[in-house]
């Protein structure tokens, strides 16, 4: 898994990190650049939360399973993809310049981390 982070953070430019972590609030893997003082964790584990939030919203309005979720702020940009109703992997931009970019890495890379998570 790390290796996988590690590609999705490499592959995207301005990116700081990229974690994969439980709905639960618990980190499975995370992989940061080596000059980044990103608390990635912590960020991650609080925003889980919200995103519980969100699914249960989209569910309660009939819209569906949601696939991927974007948060612009003014010091970053944070970019989720949920591989399964129990995890989800996000990466930390520094701007959303590459927003597009970032995006794909996260849905290409999905399936890898998912076989990771669920071997067999």
């Amino acid at each position: 898994m790390d290796e996988i982070l590690r590609k999705i953070v490499e592959g995207t430019p301005g990116a700081k990190g990229a974690i994969l972590m439980g709905f639960d609030g618990i980190a499975v893997e995370q992989w940061l650049q080596p000059d980044s003082d990103t608390d990635i964790e912590s960020m991650a584990m609080e925003f889980s939360f919200r995103f519980l939030e969100l699914r249960d919203a989209a569910n309660s309005l009939e819209m569906g399973t949601i696939s991927d979720i974007t948060l612009k702020a003014e010091y970053g940009t944070v970019l989720v993809r949920v591989l399964s109703q129990e995890y989800f992997v996000t990466v930390l931009l520094e701007n959303a310049a590459h927003m597009g970019k970032g995006r794909w890495m996260l849905r290409s890379q999905a399936k890898a981390l998912s076989a990771d998570l669920y071997p067999g």
